[in-house]
């Protein structure tokens, strides 16, 4: 059985006009992201756009890279091999697809620079070939995440509304 290590909450916001703009704080942070939509994205939803934003699919390969980074990382700097920027550079690709006319991501690809001494090579292999599945982004996306929602709706009273109703009479 699982057991809960963190609840992570986060707040979201659509910004006002007619954009595609989000605003996203998680909870304890101060920082606000802001999420969008550019490019093939763009162009997928038939936008002109005005500020090219980093979308939420951005965010979700950043995510990743990010996680699977500090996780070679750690497994490098636990066998002596440095992991500054020098030493370790890591690109992560997200392919973007139209499937069945739903805009999905569909693959992470990272690829890894690295710097190595020549006597660590062996150890730096062996702790690339099982870093991955230490990687709770990449293991999350992989096993696949469970969405779900509900909702609580308030009626605003229009001024319409406001207003005394207007008798009405019917032929019987």
């Amino acid at each position: 059985m699982a057991k809960v290590l963190q609840v992570s909450k986060v707040n979201v916001v659509k910004e006002p006009g007619k954009n595609k703009i989000k605003r996203a704080q998680i909870e304890g942070f101060p920082e606000v992201i802001r999420m969008g939509v550019h490019g093939g994205i763009a162009d997928f939803f038939k936008l002109s756009i005005t500020e090219p934003v980093a979308s939420t699919l951005d965010y979700i390969v950043a995510a990743v890279g990010g996680c699977m980074t500090g996780t070679v990382a750690g497994a490098l700097e636990a066998r002596g091999v440095s992991a500054d920027p020098s030493k370790l550079k890591v690109e992560a690709v997200g392919q973007i697809e139209d499937v069945d006319g739903k805009m999905i991501l569909t693959g992470i690809k990272l690829h890894y620079t690295l710097k190595v001494p020549k006597d660590k090579r062996a150890t730096v292999e062996r702790a690339l070939e099982h870093h991955e599945g230490l990687c709770a982004a990449s293991e999350s996306v992989r096993r696949g995440i469970t969405v779900e929602w509900d909702s609580s709706i308030e009626v605003e009273e229009s001024e319409v509304e406001s207003q005394p109703a207007a008798k009405s009479s019917s032929a019987t």
